[in-house]
C-alpha cells in the first residue's frame, strides 16, 4: 500500500510541469529581462510527502559589485521531516547581541569575533538578518522566543529596485505541497517581504536558477542543483544584486575613465591631481610645495607595497592637501613687503634678473611685484585639494578611510576601513564593539577646511590596498553560540507558522561570500617657523617655511571593513584584510 502510494506521489510530479505564481496582483515581473505569467491555480490533490529526505531550504543570496568588485553571499536553510513530538515550552530569553535598530550594531561584528583566525572574512549581516526575520515569521514559542531575543527592534529595511540594484524575495513550492505551507505565511512573505509566490513541479532546478538569474543581473547562475530539488518540498530564495562603482575612482586611470570619472572631471575627460602652494615650502628639503599625482595609463602603473610583511600589494594612492596656515598674517604684511622687496630688488641687479627683465619675463616695478606675490601668499589659505573624494580619522588607536559609491535612488553606499595601529586586528575585533565603530563613523572628516587644524597646512597621503577573496561562515555553529539553537533541534523545533507538517526542523545554515574592491568601484608645529630665501636658477622665488601636520592613511597591515547605508546605518558588509591582492 505504501509503495503505491509513493508511486502516485512520483507520477503526479513528473505531471506538474506548470509553473504559478501567486501574488496580491497575480502577476510578477521579475526584472526587465524574464516575466513570469500567472497559470490558475489547480485543484491539486493533497499528497503526504515522504518522511525522508523532504523537507525545505531556505537560500539567502547576495551580489555586491563595487566598481568591478564583486560579493556573492548566501544562506541555505534545510529541513527535514521528523515524527518526535516536539517540545514548545516557552522560556525567558535574552541576549547581549539583540538589535535595537538599523544603524550600526554590536550583532554586526558577532560573526567577525566569533571566526576571528587571522584570515580574509567577509559576510553580510544584512543576508543574515533577513534571513532570521523571515525565518522568525514562521517560528512559534520558544523557536521564535530565541530568534527574536537577537532580532530584538530591528526590522529589514525595503530598498528600491532600480537598473543599478535587485533586491527581491520567492518562495519555491512543489505543486503537491502547497496545501502544507500556511496561507498566513504566504501572505506575510508576499505583504510584507514583497515576496512572489511560485509554485512549480521541481522536475528540475531550471526555474530557481532562472529566477536568481534574472534578479541578480545574470551574475548567478546555477546555484540550485536538480539533485537538492528532488530532495525538497519549497525553496525560500532572497537575492540582492548592486551594480555600483565608486562615486570617483580612487586613482585616476585611462582604462577607466569612460565609466568612473576622475574627481572634479566629467565623464571622458583625463584628470591628474595638481597642487601648489606658491612662495611656501613644508620641508627643508622642499624648494616649492608642489605635489602631483599624474594619471594612470596602465594597470601597472598603480603604486605596490609592503602589506604586513607581503612585498608587492597592489594599490591606489590618495592624496589630499588643505591649507589653513595664514602667511599674511602670522608673519605680517609689512614684515613680508620688507624682506621680500630687499631680495627682490637686489635680485633685479643681476645678469639673471636684468636679462628676464629685458625679455619680459620679470616684472621690473617691484610694488607691482610684491602685490602679486601677497596676493598668492593669501591665495594659498583655505586651499582644499585632493585626488579623489573621502573621508579619514586618524587617533592614536586607529587609522580609516572612508570612500562613498555612487548614489542611486537615494541610496547611499559607503565603504569603511578600519587599521588598527596599536593592537594587532584579532585583539581590536576581540576589544571593539559597536559604540566605538559608530564614534568612528561620526567622527569622520570630509575633506573639507573646517574639519582640520587652522595655523597648519594639512597633508594627507596614502595608499589603499585593493583586494578579492571569498569566505564561509560556520553560521549554524555561530548562531548555536548565539543562543538561536532550537530551531536546528529536531526535539524542539517549532516551525508551526509556516508548514503544517509536524517536526520540521533547520537542519544546516550556511553564509558564503566573495568580495573584490578595486579602483573603480583613503603633528602641528608648535610654533611658526618662519624662513626666507631664493631657490637657485634664474627666476626669483622667495620661500616660507610653513607648518604642516601630516596624516599618513597608508593601509599596510591587516584591517576590517564596513561596507554601510549612510542613511540608516545599516551595515551590509563586513569583513577582514590579511592578504590583499599583489600587483
Amino acid at each position: 500500500m505504501e509503495n503505491n502510494e509513493e508511486k502516485k506521489v512520483e507520477e503526479k510530479q513528473e505531471e506538474a510541469q506548470q509553473v504559478v505564481v501567486e501574488s496580491p496582483t497575480e502577476a510578477i515581473t521579475t526584472n526587465e529581462n524574464m516575466k513570469m505569467e500567472p497559470v490558475q491555480e489547480g485543484g491539486t490533490e493533497e499528497v503526504k510527502p515522504k518522511k525522508k529526505g523532504k523537507g525545505l531550504i531556505i537560500v539567502i543570496i547576495i551580489l555586491l559589485i563595487i566598481a568591478v568588485a564583486t560579493s556573492v553571499v548566501y544562506i541555505l536553510f534545510f529541513s527535514k521531516t521528523e515524527t518526535k513530538k516536539v517540545d514548545n515550552t516557552t522560556k525567558e530569553v535574552k541576549s547581549e547581541y539583540r538589535m535595537t535598530g538599523n544603524n550600526i550594531q554590536n550583532f554586526d561584528l558577532y560573526f567577525a569575533k566569533i571566526e576571528n583566525k587571522e584570515a580574509n572574512v567577509v559576510y553580510s549581516p544584512l543576508s543574515i538578518k533577513y534571513a532570521l526575520e523571515m525565518l522568525s515569521e514562521g517560528a512559534d514559542e520558544n523557536t521564535k522566543a530565541e530568534i527574536d531575543a537577537v532580532i530584538g527592534e530591528y526590522t529589514a529595511k525595503k530598498y528600491e529596485n532600480n537598473e543599478h540594484m535587485s533586491f527581491a524575495n520567492a518562495m519555491f513550492i512543489r505543486d503537491t505541497f502547497k496545501e502544507k505551507v500556511n496561507a498566513d505565511y504566504k501572505d506575510i512573505l508576499s505583504n510584507k517581504y514583497n515576496a512572489d509566490i511560485i509554485y512549480d513541479s521541481f522536475k528540475d532546478a531550471k526555474p530557481m536558477n532562472d529566477w536568481v538569474s534574472n534578479k541578480t543581473f545574470k551574475l548567478i547562475n546555477g546555484l540550485v542543483t536538480p539533485e537538492s530539488v528532488a530532495q525538497e518540498n519549497f525553496i525560500l530564495i532572497n537575492a540582492l544584486a548592486i551594480d555600483m562603482s565608486w562615486k570617483n575612482q580612487i586613482d585616476c586611470y585611462y582604462g577607466s575613465i569612460n565609466t568612473v570619472p576622475c574627481y572634479g572631471k566629467k565623464l571622458g575627460e583625463p584628470g591628474e591631481y595638481r597642487v601648489v602652494y606658491s612662495h611656501e615650502k613644508i620641508s627643508d628639503e622642499e624648494v616649492e610645495y608642489h605635489a602631483v599625482n599624474n594619471m594612470y595609463l596602465s594597470d601597472e602603473d598603480f603604486p605596490g607595497i609592503t602589506f604586513n610583511n607581503i612585498e608587492n600589494i597592489k594599490t591606489g594612492k590618495v592624496l589630499a592637501d588643505i591649507n589653513r596656515y595664514d602667511a599674511v598674517k602670522e608673519i605680517g604684511e609689512e614684515k613680508i613687503r620688507s624682506e621680500v622687496g630687499e631680495a627682490y630688488k637686489k635680485w633685479l641687479k643681476s645678469e639673471d634678473g636684468k636679462n628676464l627683465v629685458s625679455s619680459g619675463f620679470a616684472e621690473p616695478d617691484v610694488n607691482k611685484y610684491l602685490d602679486q606675490y601677497i596676493k598668492e601668499l593669501n591665495d594659498n589659505y583655505g586651499k582644499e585639494d585632493s585626488s579623489t573624494d573621502f573621508y579619514i580619522y586618524d587617533d592614536k588607536n586607529v587609522k580609516v578611510f572612508a570612500k562613498d559609491l555612487q548614489e542611486y535612488n537615494s541610496l547611499k553606499l559607503q565603504y569603511v576601513g578600519i587599521m588598527p595601529k596599536e593592537k594587532d586586528l584579532n585583539t581590536y575585533i576581540k576589544d571593539t564593539d559597536a559604540k566605538e565603530l559608530q564614534n568612528i563613523v561620526k567622527n569622520l572628516k570630509e575633506l573639507k577646511k573646517e574639519n582640520f587644524k587652522d595655523g597648519v597646512a594639512t597633508i594627507i597621503t596614502g595608499n589603499i590596498p585593493f583586494f578579492k577573496y571569498e569566505y564561509e561562515l560556520s553560521l549554524m555553529k555561530d548562531l548555536n553560540k548565539l543562543g538561536i539553537k532550537d530551531v536546528f533541534d529536531p526535539k524542539k523545533a517549532n516551525l508551526t507558522k509556516m508548514v503544517k507538517e509536524d517536526g520540521q526542523f533547520i537542519s544546516d545554515a550556511k553564509h558564503k561570500a566573495t568580495i573584490e574592491f578595486t579602483n573603480e568601484g583613503i603633528k602641528a608645529a608648535a610654533t611658526t617657523a618662519v624662513e626666507g630665501g631664493a631657490t637657485s636658477g634664474p627666476e626669483f622665488n622667495y620661500l616660507y617655511k610653513i607648518p604642516v601636520e601630516k596624516i599618513d592613511i597608508t593601509f599596510d597591515k591587516p584591517y576590517m571593513y564596513l561596507i554601510r547605508d549612510k542613511e540608516s546605518g545599516e551595515v551590509w558588509f563586513v569583513g577582514t584584510v590579511y592578504e590583499p591582492t599583489k600587483k
